[in-house]
């Protein structure tokens, strides 16, 4: 049954809170199940040929198309395991939805290194949290760049290159797909056409077809490469038109910032310089030695450090003078990002210590915590940021604002329902300080993509920190509704708008869902109604399991 729940929830921007007005929904709520990572990180058999969906409810008769998902669906081969649950072998899935029915399979990404591990019948080629024993025949400079260009493994995100579909991960490597059966198609490689050795798993796909993407370049001194990727002609390689449209030197010769993600409006990109820092020495000693250490490791925290945000124009690749900081944090996720009124909204799901969060998904620290206490451990946060645009490009101007800055410490941030601070330093920077969008936090932010993305939004959806709750999030107003299903852990939520569209949250929701107990329920997909949250329909599933997937998208027919 389900069970509504109002309350009230403050929370807080360093001394301030959310007014009275934020509210909290919980819905479909039962009993707090807790989740152990060891076992919703799991291995899967291969679902090569579609199953039918047994269909509980209605699936919206409108709703067609495939739901593609990618993500880590085997953790052993032979006698080795992979120590980290982002390491697994990349197993893409889909759910085929037509005329209320769904069918249901799912691939191995037939990469170099499944083909290798295969053949070798264990571990061969490293990922992030697993060090495989080098290989003896290179020398100290190509085992140093094989941490970083040697996995094919693309386990993260699937999106399109014109009317082409490619899985990726962070290196430059990218497999393309065939969308109808999950087939490996071709290999391709970033570093052939623009000068990057690892790339965000979170492209931005404009409404022309055109992907933007950050890479890295760890050639000499390190630089932040901003790639732009128009749509291929008609028999031209899928990469074929792929360009550097800037350059962005890292602060930092031996450990430049890591990014997974980016924001991006009608007219900027936004890349944030973490001072959450890829240890180049570390990845060094590891090729040399083969030796296993925690993933916490290879990176490292500059506390003292601030979050630098760069803002670029899409349309000239020019980068704005203006200097924006932030005291440091580390994000994986953004949510959205904006223009309104000369400023750009930029919101994120942020934690203050991203190695206490790569390490509390190694198995051996799943083991022992779960996810249920993950944010326990790394304390997440939904926030929102303001860099103001007008003025600050101008000498003249931006030593008026310093006068005032310095007499005033004059925020300005002048839109009227946001509590983000920016203020200008005296030498001529941009201090910013958040505000909170959710009452609760979240991960795995999704929004009406499609029509909304780079705009003013008011609805984004995610994964509750533990795991078991998808919820519904009001940015405008801060409020949450959440739903959750006993016994079961939740996929990215994946929006899809309904064809006569009237408003932003109109559609439907789509999830997979996993029993949290390899075999104990049988997996589904669940349809929510993005307006009122309530389940609409489910296709339920007679398989051995799903995997607990990363990221895709919906495609429609």
């Amino acid at each position: 049954m389900d069970i509504w729940r109002l309350s009230r929830s403050r929370v807080g921007l360093g001394v301030r809170t959310f007014p009275r007005s934020v509210r909290f929904i919980a819905v479909a709520g039962t009993t707090n199940s807790q989740s152990n990572g060891t076992r919703v990180f799991r291995t899967v058999k291969e679902q090569s040929t579609p199953l039918q969906g047994k269909v509980k409810g209605v699936i919206p008769p409108w709703l067609t198309g495939r739901l593609l998902r990618n993500g880590p669906g085997q953790y052993e081969v032979g006698d080795t395991k992979y120590l980290h649950a982002f390491d697994g072998l990349a197993l893409l899935h889909s759910f085929s939805i037509k005329n209320g029915n769904v069918t249901y399979q799912s691939r191995f990404l037939r990469s170099d290194t499944y083909k290798k591990n295969m053949a070798a019948n264990r571990i061969v080629v490293s990922e992030l949290g697993t060090a495989a024993y080098p290989d003896p025949c290179h020398n100290i400079f190509q085992r140093f760049l094989s941490q970083f260009t040697q996995t094919d493994n693309c386990v993260v995100n699937i999106y399109p290159i014109g009317e082409d579909y490619v899985a990726c991960t962070e290196s430059d490597s990218l497999h393309k797909i065939d969308k109808d059966t999950l087939e490996s198609k071709e290999k391709l490689k970033l570093s052939k056409y623009v000068a990057v050795n690892i790339a965000t798993a979170h492209p931005h796909v404009d409404k022309d077809g055109t992907v933007y993407n950050i890479g890295s370049s760890f050639k000499a001194r390190p630089h932040y490469n901003i790639i732009k990727i128009p749509i291929p002609k008609d028999g031209e390689p899928s990469l074929s038109k792929a360009k550097v449209l800037c350059s962005i030197p890292s602060r930092w010769m031996l450990t430049p910032g890591y990014s997974h993600s980016f924001g991006m409006t009608d007219n900027y990109l936004v890349f944030l310089e973490q001072p959450f820092c890829l240890n180049i020495p570390k990845f060094f000693s590891r090729s040399i030695t083969g030796t296993n250490c925690k993933v916490s490791e290879f990176f490292k925290f500059r506390k003292d450090e601030k979050v630098r945000f760069y803002v670029v124009e899409k349309s000239t690749g020019k980068v704005l003078q203006t200097k924006y900081t932030a005291d440091p944090f580390f994000t994986f996720h953004h949510v959205n990002a904006f223009e309104e009124c000369g400023q750009i909204v930029l919101d994120l799901s942020c934690t203050k210590n991203g190695q206490k969060l790569l390490d509390s998904f190694l198995f051996e620290n799943l083991e022992k915590c779960g996810l249920h206490k993950l944010d326990e451990h790394v304390k997440y946060s939904c926030r929102r940021y303001v860099l103001p645009l007008l003025g600050l490009e101008s000498n003249a101007t931006t030593r008026d604002h310093t006068a005032a800055a310095q007499s005033e410490q004059k925020n300005l941030v002048t839109l009227g329902n946001s509590q983000a601070q920016a203020v200008l330093l005296e030498d001529g920077s941009v201090h910013c300080e958040h505000e909170l969008i959710s009452p609760i936090p979240f991960e795995f932010p999704q929004i009406n993509y499609r029509e909304f993305n780079g705009k003013k939004y008011n609805f984004a959806y995610g994964v509750s920190i533990d795991f078991m709750q998808l919820v519904k999030v009001d940015v405008a107003e801060k409020t949450v509704k959440t739903w959750k299903s006993d016994g079961y852990t939740p996929s990215e939520p994946v929006f899809v708008p309904s064809p006569e569209t009237k408003s932003e949250d109109d559609g439907v929701v789509l999830s997979s869902m996993i029993s949290v107990e390899p075999g104990a329920l049988p997996p589904y997909l669940v349809v929510l109604d993005a307006k009122t949250w309530n389940e609409v329909g489910r296709a339920e599933f007679d398989c051995s399991d799903m995997h607990k997937d990363f990221h895709g998208l919906f495609v429609p027919y």
